[in-house]
């Protein structure tokens, strides 16, 4: 082997090594982006729709009204709730909702105080959420992938008063894994227009950097070896 080829060896690995270590530092300073219903309804500017991600809406679950349901099933994978909630309609067991959605919505219960659901390991999940109670309530919905999470609470009215809560996580290593959702003075809650996402269609800025120095690197690598036979 000749001294060309030695340097282009060190130099490809020294690449890929910066590579990784570049998207190792970017793991460690992840995050999961709350996007809020601030400003917009569920096709409006402000959701996570515009970073770039192709969200797939989630279903509705073959069960009868007022059945208890554990599992919705989806192009995405399953996403089950730990406990059962009850599938209710938009004037057929619940009363109001909002952003003119008249569909299927799910019911946690007048006792329970948090339902916590398993995603099948998505980039971006959001939903909407609307307290029992006809008052004002503090709804708080937890993001959790494998190693960071991110809580977004926002106050919700129980009538007509349905809000937007988006979630996504700028790592595609490290998905959203669960979700938790809680309002403990709401007299229970529904949610509803569930919708998520695998992969971003855009990479975010975010990951730009790492994902160009690794390509860059396995590409050298792959010239180097051309250059050896």
């Amino acid at each position: 082997m000749t001294t060309l080829q030695q340097n282009k060896r060190v130099f490809a690995a020294l690449t890929v090594a910066v590579s990784f270590s570049a998207i190792a530092s970017l793991k460690a300073d992840a995050a999961i982006i709350t996007v809020s219903d601030v400003g917009s309804w569920i096709n409006g500017t402000n959701t996570i729709a515009n970073q770039g991600f192709n969200l797939i809406p989630v279903p509705d679950s073959p069960e009868a009204l007022f059945s208890d349901v554990s599992k919705l099933s989806s192009p995405l994978g399953d996403i089950e709730f730990t406990n059962s909630v009850n599938k209710r309609e938009i004037g057929n067991g619940w009363r109001t909702w909002s952003n003119n959605y008249t569909g299927e919505v799910y019911y946690s219960g007048i006792d329970v105080l948090a339902l916590d659901i398993k995603l099948p390991n998505l980039s971006a999940f959001d939903l909407y959420v609307q307290p029992d109670f006809q008052t004002v309530s503090t709804i708080s919905v937890t993001a959790q992938s494998g190693i960071i999470s991110e809580v977004l609470s926002q106050d919700v009215a129980g009538f007509s008063g349905a809000k937007y809560f988006g979630f996504y996580s700028d790592d595609p290593l490290d998905p959203i894994q669960s979700i938790q959702i809680s309002g403990p003075n709401s007299g229970g809650f529904a949610i509803g227009q569930l919708r998520g996402a695998k992969t971003a269609t855009i990479p975010t800025p975010f990951l730009l950097p790492g994902m160009i120095g690794l390509g860059l690197g396995l590409w050298r690598k792959a010239r180097s070896r051309q250059s050896e036979t």
